[in-house]
This record gives structure tokens, sequence and C-alpha cells, in this order.
């Protein structure tokens, strides 16, 4: 499949192109896509600092702006590879079905939706329609998060059922490591009042 085909296929028919991505593996074609988006995100994201920066009492210079867009894409790349290799690790664990470079390829290529996002946050900004510049992009990351699920179903070829349950895994994880950590503070801060009782 060339570029175009596999662009048009994940618009119309995502299952079938995440089993030709997982299988064949175009990691420096996945790679380049999602860099792309990300690197055009970070410049209309300039755009949408310059309208929203009227309405702010801080003035942030365009360097800093540049920079923390520039660490926001690297910082992006490597939470791509790490989610893809500890999405397969967990589905090798639970499962029994691993496939790292395909997962990986197919989390590049669904983060394509997210292209959207920027452009129309920056339109709907320009135009004044508050509301939309909220949903569109919301609606975007939607789209976004779907094709990762079937990318997860796909690379892995787990069950509907099982590709959710991993897709939310990470974030249980982190639910339960938060919840932890505040009984244990809670727990820390309260034994000096008890021994005072």
């Amino acid at each position: 499949m060339t570029l175009t085909e596999i662009i048009y296929g994940l618009l119309f028919q995502p299952s079938s192109t995440f089993q030709y991505l997982s299988r064949e593996k175009p990691l420096k074609q996945g790679l380049l896509i999602f860099l792309s988006i990300a690197l055009f995100n970070v410049l209309i994201s300039q755009g949408i600092e310059n309208i929203s920066i009227k309405d702010s009492l801080t003035n942030l210079s365009p360097g800093f702006v540049w920079a923390a867009g520039g660490i926001g894409v690297i910082a992006s790349m490597v939470m791509l590879f790490f989610m893809a290799g500890f999405l397969s690790l967990i589905s090798e664990i639970i499962y029994g079905h691993a496939n790292g470079k395909g997962l990986l390829v197919c989390l590049s290529f669904a983060f394509l939706p997210s292209v959207l996002g920027a452009p129309l946050q920056y339109a709907a900004l320009l135009t004044e329609m508050k509301a939309a510049a909220t949903a569109l992009p919301l609606l975007a990351m939607i789209w976004v998060m779907i094709l990762q699920v079937i990318a997860l179903r796909e690379a892995l070829s787990l069950r509907n059922s099982q590709a959710i349950l991993l897709f939310l895994l990470p974030l249980l994880i982190l639910l339960a490591l938060c919840i932890v950590t505040v009984l244990l503070v809670v727990t820390v801060f309260s034994l000096p009042f008890m021994q005072f009782k």
C-alpha cells in the first residue's frame, strides 16, 4: 500500500488497514507521519497562542513557546515508544500476544486525526466560536483514541473487550497509584495526631 492508500484506509477501512500495517510494519513511514503531525500541531499552536495571549495576563516570549513545543514533540515521541513497548509486553503477559514493532507502527498512524484538532481550533478561535474551539479538538482526540483501540485489537490479535481493557490499563494503574499515594500521605500525617490522643 502507498502512503495515500494507507491514509485513505485509516479513514474508511481502519481494521483492514491496521492489519496490513501490523503485518508489513512500515516503521519509517509511521514515524514520519507521527513526527510531521506533531511538528505541524506545534506550528499551529503558535497561532493559537497568539490569539489566546490577548486574554492572558502573562506574556510568554516566542522563544519559550517554541522551546516548549519542541520539548512536547520529543516527549510525545518518547511516550509513543514507551506505550507501544509497555502495551505489547502487558498483552504478552495477559493474553499471550505480542507485536511490539507492529503496534508501534499502528499507534503512529492512529495519531493521524490529530492533524485536524489544532487547525480546527485555530479556525474556531479566529471566528470567535469558543464552544467549537473546545469541542473540535476534543472530537479529534476521541477519534484518535478509537483508532488506538482498533490498532491494539488488530496489531495484537485481540477481541474488542481485550483491546479496550488494555487501552485503559495504564490509566487504571495510574489511578491506583494515586489512590495508594493519597492513602499513604493521609496515614503518615495522621500518625502524629493519633499519638497525642
